[in-house]
């Protein structure tokens, strides 16, 4: 005898804050990686991503070409 049962997937929280994460962030003076565009000014914020002894991570994203990109 076989049956197949199809199990709902769980909904998975994003952890960075999903699409409303970049609303309300601050701006900062940071140089985009991205050669080609050369702009200083980027949007960030910080989370405490790994445990509480380590430092946090800062997210950024080009206020020009919207790149984004992270440190620590």
């Amino acid at each position: 005898m076989y049956d197949r049962k199809v199990l709902p997937r769980k909904e998975v929280d994003d952890v960075l804050g999903g699409e409303g994460a970049w609303d309300n962030v601050d701006q900062t003076a940071a140089q985009c990686p991205i050669d080609s565009c050369g702009n200083d000014k980027a949007y960030f914020f910080q989370l405490q991503i790994r445990s509480a002894d380590e430092p946090m991570t800062t997210f950024y994203k080009c206020t020009k070409c919207s790149h984004q990109w992270r440190e620590n």
